[in-house]
């Protein structure tokens, strides 16, 4: 006995099917009953009939008709493309019917009649005989009926399925089918997806110039009682240089009270002349660089990846003469153009092996480079010989530890930090002396003329004369390590802006005996960087820088997320200055300039 009917009642594409009462399974010890989701309809040859319910034996003889069809809901499924609705939007439909057919004799009787023409019948051709009877035309006619607005957004679940039923009725009855329900329902329009989108754009947009507008004159009524409260402590400065034109700051500050004082050096770099301002911020990871407008820090204005001959990445520093980043890797120095951002040279130490970490700073005294390395030590090269490297302090057994913070006095000494000590070279590279703090190792130096700054890792700033060293003169203490320092000046006046991490960046006036706050941010702050209009922050995690301008109102400054945006940790960053006169170079989308510096 074939068992060819049930291996097909296992088709999930199968909904009914018809078969001869011998091709039916039988045994002499055995009954095989009808499978759960199934239901049966014996018509036997003289016309009677018997409905078989599943788990029964349907009791078939030879010349017996067995028709099976499925006990569950059956789903059709029902699409239009671009039906016109009541107005100019075209709509898609995609609509599901779940259909069945009753457990009675009646209703199967009458599938077996009018779609059995075949042995069987499968989900397509249940779904085409649906078409056939008119469904398309009535969901078409249903959505000639409604507004795109009223089929996209109302639920017409409750609708479409009373005019399916009345317009499918005649075919429902002849096939014995009861339409039960809708599954989904889906009416959408690409046209009015458009153009709600792009109201929703406009929306923002509106948005977005009100809630600046809000802001702009929120920064207005800032800076204006920022000036008023300044307004006093100016009037008092300018009475008092009255009389004599050439009166300078440490003459003019003790006219004011200390509170006076405070809130005129908190606000200083913005009210004197700009001499160096901010073309740009370059951000460095171990692998690339980013380019950061001043005036819009918090997205890239463009990327710079160096090719990995040198390793990773380490520190980066801009050099003004010769308008060059100096970009510290671990085995040598890249030195790329600040206007076109193409490398220029690049200096190598050839015996490096394979050190963990990189070149943490360099400049260029006179006609040659200096960098230093904690690993390495200390190297210099002629500009002109990138491959002629020259080691002038290399370590012996790990000691020193530390070999950093390279800078440049004005008449080309090289000073650099090794350990707890300041190493002083001669403009021609020659070792002239060294300068003992022996109070925590050196992190950052900062030279004004012939006075030497120094922060060191026990949180110290300490000064001294790095020409003719007499005793370090503490000037600031803090109970953390400060990472970095940056001198500036105005006449007499002299500010060194430290990273002072919970408290955000400060401005040390040591002659004055003050210190005042320069910078608040929202994450504590390890590396500073400055010029006359700008003011750059690290956070403590590395992951993001803190700018600050001079056109803001307040001491707040502009998160950039740059470990985010780059996808990894920041290693190192700097301020690319220009001459306050010299015209800033445009910008373009992609994020170069046009001449001058990025």
């Amino acid at each position: 006995m074939a068992p060819e009917p049930l291996k097909r009642l296992t088709d999930a594409q199968v909904v009914a099917l018809r078969c001869k009462g011998d091709a039916w399974p039988r045994s002499l010890l055995a009954a095989t009953p009808i499978p759960d989701t199934w239901m049966g309809l014996v018509v036997r040859a003289d016309g009677r009939r018997r409905f078989v319910p599943a788990g029964e034996d349907p009791r078939v003889e030879r010349d017996d008709t067995l028709v099976l069809v499925r006990n569950r809901a059956i789903t059709v499924p029902l699409a239009l493309d671009d039906a016109p609705p009541a107005d100019d939007h075209a709509v898609q439909a995609s609509v599901e019917l779940l259909v069945r057919w009753p457990a009675r004799d009646d209703d199967l009787a009458a599938l077996h009649t009018s779609l059995l023409g075949e042995s069987e019948l499968t989900l397509d051709r249940l779904a085409e005989a649906v078409a056939n009877a008119g469904a398309p035309a009535a969901l078409r006619a249903f959505i000639r009926e409604k507004s795109t607005r009223q089929l996209v957004d109302d639920d017409q679940r409750d609708a479409l399925l009373e005019r399916l039923r009345a317009e499918l009725q005649e075919f429902l009855f002849s096939a014995g089918l009861l339409l039960e329900r809708l599954g989904t329902v889906a009416f959408t329009s690409r046209t009015l997806a458009e153009q709600d989108a792009l109201q929703r754009d406009a929306t923002r947009r509106m948005k977005a110039l009100e809630a600046r507008g809000v802001v702009e004159r929120a920064a207005l009524a800032v800076t204006q009682r920022r000036l008023s409260d300044l307004s006093t402590i100016l009037a008092k400065l300018k009475a008092a240089a009255a009389s004599d034109g050439s009166v300078q700051w440490h003459q003019l500050l003790p006219t004011l009270t200390p509170g006076e004082r405070g809130r005129l050096l908190e606000n200083l770099w913005r009210l004197t002349p700009d001499r160096e301002v901010a073309q740009a911020i370059v951000v460095l990871t171990s692998q690339a660089s980013a380019w950061l407008d001043p005036a819009r820090p918090d997205t890239i204005a463009h990327r710079f990846d160096l090719p990995p001959e040198l390793g990773g990445l380490r520190s980066v520093t801009y050099d003004a003469g010769h308008g060059w980043l100096l970009i510290g890797a671990a085995t040598g120095v890249w030195a790329v153009s600040a206007a076109d951002r193409t490398i220029a040279r690049c200096y190598t130490v050839r015996d490096a092996g394979k050190p963990t970490t990189g070149f943490n700073s360099a400049v260029i005294a006179g006609d040659r480079l200096v960098a230093t390395h904690s690993q390495l030590g200390c190297w210099s090269w002629p500009l002109e010989k990138p491959d002629a490297a020259e080691a002038l302090l290399r370590p012996d057994n790990g000691v020193p530890k530390t070999v950093r913070a390279a800078t440049v006095t004005a008449d080309g000494h090289v000073l650099f930090g090794a350990d707890d000590e300041v190493h002083v070279l001669a403009p021609d590279g020659q070792r002239r002396h060294t300068l003992p703090i022996g109070r925590g190792s050196v992190h950052g130096i900062a030279v004004l003329d012939r006075t030497v700054y120094v922060t060191t890792s026990d949180g110290l700033v300490v000064e001294d004369c790095w020409d003719t060293p007499n005793v370090w003169q503490v000037l600031h203490r803090r109970a953390e390590p400060i990472e970095s320092v940056h001198a500036r000046r105005w006449d007499d006046l002299v500010e060194l802006v430290i990273p002072a991490r919970a408290d955000g960046v400060l401005g040390i006036y040591g002659d004055e005996g003050l210190v005042a706050r320069l910078l608040t941010a929202t994450t504590p702050i390890r590396r500073a960087w400055a010029c006359d209009d700008t003011l750059v922050g690290l956070s403590e995690n590395r992951d993001r820088l803190v700018v600050s301008n001079a056109n803001l109102p307040e001491r707040t400054g502009v998160d950039v997320p740059v470990a985010r945006l780059l996808g990894r940790s920041i290693q190192d960053a700097c301020i690319v200055t220009a001459r306050a006169e010299e015209p800033r170079p445009p910008v373009r989308a992609d994020g170069s300039g046009e001449g001058g510096t990025t």
